[in-house]
């Protein structure tokens, strides 16, 4: 999400010391966003899929029928968007829970314990439902620099579970928090029945509402529930679709075009559309625009060097939900555009969607400090005369 890839040099010693860092920031070294961020009263669930990802590669290509191809590694990370989402907002700081179904199986046991034991999210031995009947969502990725990443995903119970079952007291579950974000819509079709109800009734209460849907596999994208989390009572706050998903849901060509889908003023419905969409473009940066006629953007962001880029798109959500929710009746757009790049940025130069390296809120907004601060005339004269490279 809004990633480039250069050469350059690192602007600021300290400033890539600590975006980079494994080690938690000296005071030193914090930031005024992270401080504000700590001391408020800002909770996040997390709704959706928790799945098992298997990674390969690097590939140049898809194998061929047949083929037997050696590969530098073979590994296995949590994924998911909804677990990569709340697990980076942990990171950064946020008290984030993740209500997700697993299965009761080996690759559940091994989900379980890495929430437990390299995460920060809350509580998630209370909050994750485990199905007796259904395995994990399991998926493999495929991934090189000459080839477009390719998956093969078994969803198991991330597909079947349904609201009741994540949510088994219902709204009532999530009386204490204030931000609720719904990650891989398409991945959970089992909540789609009672989604706009719940979603609807969370917004009466005050809690702010934000949505990923991810990739739909089976192509249908405009179904009722999806139409109801866009457009209406249940419409979601806040839609964070990528380009393809964002053009695949509106019927549009380009991601202009579905922004204006997505915020503006349909005069064929009095329905109320969604209050704020950000469209993640990879390599072309991010767009955003709200339902008053507000239009953001922000470059990509820099990143030395690609590693990953599976989950990049749920960093760059918790980079920008935690800078949006400090404020989230007059948020502060472009600085929440600039932390989810950095975070997304952060996120791609490591093995895995999530992991023990996930960045700090200090790291994220160093980052981005690096990134879109002010820069001396020297700083200015050494970007121009790079040539940056930008992601396939």
């Amino acid at each position: 999400v809004g990633l480039r890839r250069t050469q350059r040099a690192a602007l600021s010693a300290r400033v890539r010391a600590v975006a980079m860092s494994d080690a938690p920031p000296t005071p030193a070294d914090a930031q005024a966003p992270a401080a504000a961020e700590s001391s408020a009263p800002v909770r996040f669930a997390v709704l959706g899929d928790a799945f098992l990802d298997i990674s390969v590669g690097p590939l140049d290509a898809v194998p061929a029928a047949g083929a037997d191809v050696e590969v530098d590694a073979v590994t296995q990370h949590p994924g998911g968007s909804a677990l990569n989402t709340a697990w980076h907002l942990a990171a950064q700081g946020v008290h984030a829970s993740l209500y997700a179904a697993v299965g009761r199986d080996r690759a559940g046991k091994t989900l379980e314990h890495a929430l437990r034991s390299e995460s920060r999210i809350a509580e998630p031995a209370r909050t994750l439902a485990i199905l007796n009947y259904q395995p994990t969502a399991t998926c493999v990725a495929l991934h090189g620099a000459g080839m477009d990443r390719t998956f093969l995903s078994a969803p198991g119970a991330a597909k079947t579970a349904t609201l009741s079952q994540l949510l088994p007291d219902g709204v009532d579950a999530l009386s204490d928090v204030t931000h609720v974000h719904v990650g891989g819509f398409y991945a959970t079709p089992g909540v789609h029945g009672g989604l706009a109800s719940l979603l609807a009734a969370l917004k009466k209460r005050g809690v702010k509402v934000s949505m990923d849907p991810n990739f739909d596999p089976k192509g249908e994208w405009r179904s009722p529930a999806m139409r109801g989390a866009i457009r209406g009572p249940g419409a979601v706050d806040l839609f964070m679709p990528s380009e393809v998903e964002a053009c695949e849901i509106t019927g549009r060509d380009t991601a202009e075009e579905a922004l204006e889908a997505l915020v503006g003023d349909d005069r064929s419905t009095s329905e109320t559309p969604v209050r704020l969409a950000v469209i993640k473009r990879g390599a072309a940066g991010v767009l955003a625009g709200d339902s008053s006629g507000r239009r953001w953007s922000a470059p990509a962001c820099t990143v030395a060097r690609v590693v990953d880029t599976n989950g990049a798109g749920d960093a760059f959500n918790a980079g920008f939900l935690r800078v949006w929710s400090l404020n989230a009746e007059n948020p502060d757009v472009d600085a929440a555009l600039r932390a989810g790049c950095a975070s997304a940025a952060i996120a791609a130069q490591h093995a895995g969607a999530v992991g023990e390296w996930a960045p700090a809120a200090a790291a994220v907004d160093a980052q981005a400090e690096a990134e879109y601060g002010e820069k001396q005339w020297w700083q200015k004269g050494i970007l121009a005369c790079m040539a940056p490279r930008k992601l396939a």
